[in-house]
């Protein structure tokens, strides 16, 4: 919740695309995620954090014969919509083509056979010179479907798409690409057994997270050994060759800035134009990653009071008032107590801070996070609120739960010698900096209980050697920090770090600036300044 750990402990993250809110189904998909909602309540939930690296690099093995993946053909075929959609989603939906791409289960040993990955892509009309190959895109998570993003995402990158193909894909374990499976496959993809409060104990954090780690090897099988983020960097790789790109072009948000760096790692001399926005962690440890994010939200909860204030909204005219009108919610709600709202569906405190946090990644959110607080109160009615977690539900296809929690796992090195008095430090320190968002939050220490460790490559990134990549951070965005950013431009060594001054989490979507900046470095490759800003935005109303 990326992390997205980005992102947090398994709960939902709003769509990219506010005015395409309809649910995107192509085949049974949901709305674009770019990261996932950190600091959710839930034992399930609460599994489902961390980051780090994944499988160890290749070089350090004989390399089999991959020609035949590289040389692949792939047939495109025009997307199906699905029930439901309308409007500019479905014309989209209409527009785009789909296929599927053959990639290694194991990049060591062939003889374990092959997956499938499901591709989506918009052809751009462009030819001749003005064509100038493919951009290819992940909305981050770790988790999210890129088939089901795109189509949400195209109008935001109209102009890349007057001269590029725009390409996104399920990476390997997500949605449709053997997805890794740790509850049933009826109906919604979640954990095994029903969602508890988070745990309060160290041992019982423990006990539920290797619960799981021994579900999802139940249930999904030899290929989870191989998921995460340096064999979804190989497969993008085969992904470039196949699309007929002599380099890769790239445009990474939130978990997708992971994805971005370790490709640029890899592969140097075969990474074109990228850009990552929203940037993720490359070395933090699970403990440090929980304090980062839980201090991130409430700054930008603390950004909150003071914003409805100065917009004399209806929580008060003051940040302390705003502040005391939001704690009287919360009390409203706490120790189990429930709201019944007009279709007869409860709502909670872990719904309330699910809403919140949802308000928090966007600030175009805070007049409805406002506005639902004050029905709440006065008018004991939940709906508006509700509408924030519109969207979030279970989809059939949908595993990004599970596959967060694998690829995170898969990526992070890092297994805690005594996980049980680890939780219970990092449960102190989390609820020192925030009593509301730190309770549910500790449990990501201890995520990966269960787990093998993953690898360390992730962390040993280092001045790869690849042409310049913009790295854009925003100083508001409560899930992916600011410092994140600085310190992945840093690592890759030609990072050019550009900041957004506003809130919300992805300053792409949030900011005509930095949109208008990295639209002009993929269509003409001009490079900003080291250090170039952009001010803050007002949403439109």
């Amino acid at each position: 919740m990326a992390t997205d750990r980005e992102h947090g402990l398994g709960a939902r993250v709003p769509a990219v695309v506010p005015s395409l809110n309809e649910g995107l189904g192509l085949l049974e998909g949901r709305e674009p995620m770019l990261a996932r909602r950190a600091i959710a309540a839930g034992a399930g939930a609460a599994a489902l954090a961390l980051i780090g690296p994944a499988a160890e690099p290749r070089a350090a093995r004989p390399e089999p014969d991959l020609s035949r993946f590289y040389q692949q053909k792939i047939g495109w075929e025009p997307c199906k919509p699905t029930e439901g959609q309308t409007g500019e989603l479905l014309d989209s939906v209409r527009e785009m083509e789909c296929s599927t791409l053959s990639v290694p289960v194991d990049y060591g040993d062939l003889g374990k056979g092959a997956i499938s990955l499901a591709l989506a892509r918009f052809r751009t009309a462009a030819h001749g010179k003005d064509r100038k190959g493919s951009v290819v895109f992940n909305f981050g998570g770790p988790g999210a479907s890129g088939v089901d993003g795109l189509a949400a995402f195209r109008p935001q990158a109209a102009k890349i798409g007057k001269h590029y193909d725009l390409v996104s894909f399920d990476p390997r374990g997500v949605a449709r690409s053997s997805p890794v499976r740790c509850g049933g496959e009826d109906g919604p993809a979640q954990l095994e057994g029903e969602r508890q409060d988070a745990p309060d104990t160290g041992a019982a954090a423990v006990a539920e997270a290797e619960r799981i780690a021994e579900a999802c090897r139940q249930k999904t099988g030899p290929v989870l050994d191989h998921v995460g983020t340096v064999n979804a960097s190989r497969d993008m790789d085969v992904l470039r060759q196949v699309l007929g790109d002599k380099k890769l072009n790239y445009l990474g948000i939130s978990y997708g800035t992971r994805l971005g760096a370790v490709y640029a790692s890899q592969f140097p001399k075969k990474t074109g134009r990228m850009a990552l926005d929203a940037v993720d962690t490359l070395q933090g440890s699970a403990e440090q990653d929980a304090l980062v994010q839980t201090k991130g939200f409430q700054k930008a909860l603390d950004a909150f009071f003071v914003g409805c204030a100065q917009q004399n909204c209806e929580l008060g005219t003051s940040p302390a008032e705003v502040r005391a009108t939001f704690e009287t919610a919360v009390e409203k709600l706490a120790d189990g107590n429930v709201v019944t709202g007009a279709d007869n569906q409860d709502f909670t405190g872990d719904d309330l801070q699910s809403a919140v946090q949802a308000a928090l990644y966007s600030q175009a959110a805070w007049p409805t996070l406002s506005a639902g607080i004050a029905a709440l109160l006065q008018e004991d009615d939940p709906t508006v609120l509700a509408s924030l977690n519109e969207g979030m539900d279970y989809a059939p296809a949908d595993n990004s739960d599970e596959a967060m929690l694998a690829i995170n796992c898969a990526d992070d090195p890092v297994r805690p010698a005594d996980p049980a008095k680890e939780f219970a430090a990092v449960q102190k320190q989390l609820i020192e900096e925030s009593p509301y968002f730190g309770p549910g939050s500790a449990a990501r220490a201890v995520a990966c209980a269960g787990w093998p460790a993953g690898t360390d490559y992730i962390r040993r990134i280092d001045h790869p050697g690849a042409p310049k990549i913009l790295v854009v951070g925003g100083k508001g965005d409560p899930a992916t920090p600011y410092p994140w950013a600085q310190d992945t431009a840093k690592r890759l060594g030609s990072g050019v770090l550009m900041t957004y001054e506003g809130e919300g989490h992805g300053a792409y979507s949030a900011s005509r600036c930095i949109r208008a900046k990295v639209d002009a470095f993929f269509t003409g490759g001009t490079v900003p300044e080291e250090g170039t800003s952009c001010p803050a935005e007002v949403p439109d109303e």
